[in-house]
């Protein structure tokens, strides 16, 4: 490769190299491992905080007086706020830098989250699980960027595949952090506030408690190498650089071969900044391009994907445990799950809230299972990254979780349901690969917007998932498997249309660079 060809001049010479070929030097090591799981743990955070309304809402209903109407809108407050923010947190991350927006947001969204463990009713409930929730969208799609950045070409994708395998091992620690706190048996009135303090709240402060490890592990962290060097802070880049490097190599920093990077093109980006540009202008030019040719095809690509993926994952995720319940109750049954679930819906009193928090012991456990096939999923796609490119797992993995949705409805025996239900939740794990392939297809300048968007398009779709599932399992419940089963196997057939990484390269060559994108960043090789 001319990559490997540079690295090798650039390694004899010990002068000058351009960031890629210097980003390959460093080496694949320790230190890349420790910020992988760096990212992962923040995404761990991500994950629970997400789902774990899922497990807090049914044991909060009678304290809060929930309906089941009530508890849809509540889980889905999350990626509301994402929505909303997640555009705002792409443009800072692009513009002030990845390290201080995730390190800020997480800081604040703990404060919330401990708030709101002590909300007293409905209303103060959804305004502190709002506020938290919008800090918490300032590191979910950055983390991705971040953990990205730190790699290099050779093995970018693979860490970022298990980067991403933390969302797997999230979901399998949800349950088992609320089958833990849940049937904990203590009451703790708060008499100011009109209050128990009972488990479940207890669940809200445990479900942020990765954020608080990454914070304290993120103070230690530098801030992303290709963001310094777009940036234009060089010398502090070589820095990071020589850490890295001294790190992996089990040498001193001085003997980094590399002693200046190549500066084809000041970054218009400090311009900018000394210009003062109103935050809308700034982020309407960090977001036109992406609207323009050559980048809007995979704009929407990307876009359509993650939202098809979220509303899968995230939108039946939220009922899981109530799906799970449903079916625990039942035991060891012929019927099918939408069988069990009609069965439900023809009991008396169904829409009479009961105050009765406890769930069943089987359905922590199935969950548990349910979260290890999906863990194990992102684990075989970082190991079949080094031998199978992204678009053909993308592909494989879509089209065939995809039809398990639908055969989840077909089956004819509840146990079997479990199994395709839960390999139908493995497409969760292209999340994480389609923001790898989104790294490729943007260029530097423009890549923390571009994730940052498709994630917001993603968090749209969790919202709607989660209340057409919530809608479909009262009203039909056939038409949720079919409906969500077929639009992540069509995400899949699109994925088709995918560049091959040769192509990929040609064509960001041809990206002209606009007024916030420099010639060195629109001709990064990929």
């Amino acid at each position: 490769m001319a990559v490997n060809r540079k690295v090798e001049k650039a390694a004899t010479a010990g002068l000058t190299a351009t960031l890629d070929e210097a980003m390959m030097l460093t080496g694949y090591g320790v230190y890349n491992i420790l910020h992988m799981l760096l990212s992962g743990i923040i995404l761990m955070g991500v994950i629970l905080q997400n789902l774990g309304l899922g497990y807090v809402l049914p044991a909060a209903q009678c304290d809060l007086k929930l309906t089941m109407q009530q508890r849809g809108w509540l889980a889905a407050i999350p990626f509301l706020a994402a929505i909303l923010t997640s555009y705002f947190w792409g443009w800072l991350a692009d513009t002030r830098g990845r390290r201080p927006v995730m390190l800020y947001s997480m800081l604040i969204c703990i404060f919330m989250s401990v708030l709101l463990s002590f909300a007293p009713n409905l209303i103060s409930f959804a305004v502190l699980q709002f506020l938290s929730s919008i800090f918490m969208s300032g590191s979910t799609a950055v983390v991705y960027t971040y953990l990205g950045e730190f790699n290099n070409l050779r093995h970018r994708d693979r860490m970022v595949a298990f980067g991403s395998s933390f969302v797997g091992i999230g979901t399998v620690v949800l349950p088992c952090i609320s089958w833990l706190i849940l049937p904990l048996e203590f009451s703790l009135p708060i008499e100011f506030l009109g209050i128990t303090y009972r488990s479940w709240r207890l669940l809200v402060v445990a479900c942020v408690m990765p954020y608080f490890v990454s914070c304290i592990l993120l103070i230690f962290a530098p801030e992303s190498p290709k963001f310094l060097y777009s940036a234009g802070y060089h010398d502090e880049c070589l820095k990071v650089l020589r850490s890295i490097y001294a790190t992996n190599k089990w040498m001193p920093a001085d003997s980094f071969p590399v002693t200046n990077l190549v500066i084809e093109a000041q970054s218009s980006k400090q311009e900018a900044t000394n210009g003062k540009p109103t935050i809308l202008e700034s982020m309407r030019d960090q977001t036109v391009p992406l609207f323009r040719s050559p980048l809007l095809p995979w704009t929407i690509l990307t876009c359509f994907v993650q939202f098809g993926i979220f509303a899968t994952t995230n939108g039946f995720y939220v009922w899981v445990p109530t799906i799970l319940n449903s079916m625990a109750n039942y035991g060891e049954t012929d019927m099918s799950i939408c069988d069990i679930l009609d069965a439900n819906k023809k009991t008396p009193n169904n829409d009479t809230i009961v105050c009765d928090d406890t769930i069943n012991t089987a359905t922590f456990e199935q969950s548990i299972y349910i979260g290890l096939v999906f863990c194990s999923m992102y684990i075989i796609v970082g190991f079949l990254l080094g031998m199978v490119g992204k678009k053909t797992i993308l592909v494989c993995v879509l089209v065939m979780t995809g039809l398990c949705g639908v055969g989840a409805h077909l089956a004819p025996a509840a146990r079997p349901a479990v199994v395709l239900f839960a390999i139908f939740q493995m497409s969760g794990a292209c999340i994480g690969l389609m923001n790898a392939v989104s790294v490729e297809l943007f260029p530097t300048i423009y890549r923390a917007m571009a994730i940052c968007l498709a994630m917001m398009m993603g968090r749209m779709g969790s919202m709607v998932g989660s209340n057409l599932v919530g809608y479909f399992l009262e009203a039909n419940c056939g038409v949720s498997f079919y409906l969500f089963g077929g639009i992540v196997a069509a995400c899949g057939v699109l994925c088709l249309t995918l560049p091959n990484k040769k192509k990929m390269s040609a064509e960001k060559q041809t990206v002209q660079p606009t007024q916030n994108e420099t010639q060195t960043e629109t001709h990064e090789p990929v």
